[in-house]
């Protein structure tokens, strides 16, 4: 690769505003510069008690594009136990780049991919006819890198200063892709958005939740304590967050005391129960000088055809009716509309919107 492509990659990379297309660049780059037959990216993910791995991004030699398995919104292909991988977890054991020659003659290489805070991240896999040279890893290493910095730098930007949550302009993002991806699933496809059961890849199908939370009286916490603790109340609440939603759900800090997770498909019952583990953790958990404090949440269904605004309008009347009623509760808008206890968002009149 000559050194003007060599600076076109960088420059097609680092124009990229999106996880995804960022990834997709940076591969399609380093399968050009291998010469490769194929070129893959496999995501890193750490639940508790085991280690998963999912195909993300593929070059093969003479296809025209490059193939995306990640929507971003959900696990990515093929997602399964990484024991079901033994080339991938001696390669994260061992932490350094690794070959081999397979049976039909091919050189297999594998570099563990790391983030900004040096944890793993994934792998990427060259597949070619001949090993790499040490000239060819080093410029490998390199795009490594580079992949490694831009995402650094979307993720800063999508993130909330004080909480380090997902901020709203990436809810925006993240809701527009699951309304638009939406429409395309098939039962089959549906049913590929599943996380497997450890060690297997059974699928099953669910829908996306969103679900707003609310600090109940966060004002009088303010005003009794003073703005510092108010913020180490948001700060701590966000990591009970972190260590009570499950991988792949996204989260976020509206603004004040709001917040906002986005569910990985799933039914209602299992969102309920999401939902209320992070409930009663929050509503056990001792706070440094304020105590106990609690939270309000109510959750919709993502559907085909809604728009945002009656999303969140539908999260919010759960909400709403959840504070009304004694606070400290969990509350879906199906449930309460088919109980009788609210009466069902219309619909928008039109397809604009305003946020």
């Amino acid at each position: 690769m000559s050194e003007r492509m060599l600076l076109d990659r960088v420059e097609r990379i680092t124009r990229c505003r999106k996880r995804g297309q960022v990834e997709t660049e940076a591969i399609a780059a380093i399968h050009a510069l291998a010469e490769a037959q194929r070129t893959r990216l496999y995501k890193l993910f750490t639940p508790p008690e085991d280690v998963l791995v999912g195909l993300s991004v593929e070059c093969r030699a003479g296809a025209e594009d490059v193939a995306s398995f990640d929507d971003g919104l959900s696990w990515p292909v093929q997602t399964g136990s990484i024991e079901n991988e033994p080339h991938l977890l001696a390669c994260l054991g061992g932490g350094k780049p690794c070959s081999e020659r397979l049976p039909d003659g091919s050189v297999r290489s594998l570099l563990l991919l790391r983030n900004e805070r040096d944890e793993p991240y994934g792998f990427l896999e060259i597949l070619r006819a001949t090993p790499l040279s040490a000239s060819e890893i080093a410029v490998v290493k390199g795009f490594a890198a580079l992949l490694r910095n831009c995402l650094a730098t979307l993720e800063y930007s999508e993130t909330d200063t004080l909480t380090r949550l997902l901020n709203r302009k990436s809810f925006d993002e993240s809701l527009g892709g699951i309304l638009s991806h939406i429409p395309s699933q098939d039962d089959a496809a549906l049913a590929s958005l599943r996380l497997p059961h450890r060690r297997q890849r059974n699928l099953e199908p669910g829908e996306h939740w969103l679900g707003v939370m609310d600090i109940d009286h966060f004002k009088s916490i303010n005003d009794r304590f003073g703005h510092l603790i108010g913020d180490e109340v948001l700060i701590l609440l966000a990591n009970l967050m972190r260590a009570s939603f499950r991988m792949q759900d996204k989260l976020f800090r509206f603004g004040g005391e709001e917040f906002v997770a986005l569910l990985r498909p799933t039914e209602l019952e299992n969102a309920m129960a999401v939902f209320e583990r992070f409930r009663k953790r929050v509503g056990a958990y001792s706070f440094p000088q304020v105590g106990k404090v609690t939270i309000s949440i109510g959750f919709a269904r993502i559907r085909s055809g809604d728009t945002a605004s009656v999303i969140l309008g539908a999260a919010d009347e759960a909400l709403y009716w959840a504070k009304e009623h004694g606070r400290n509760q969990c509350h879906a808008y199906e449930t309460l509309v088919a109980e009788g206890k609210l009466q069902a968002v219309p619909e928008p009149l039109s397809d604009f919107e305003l946020f």
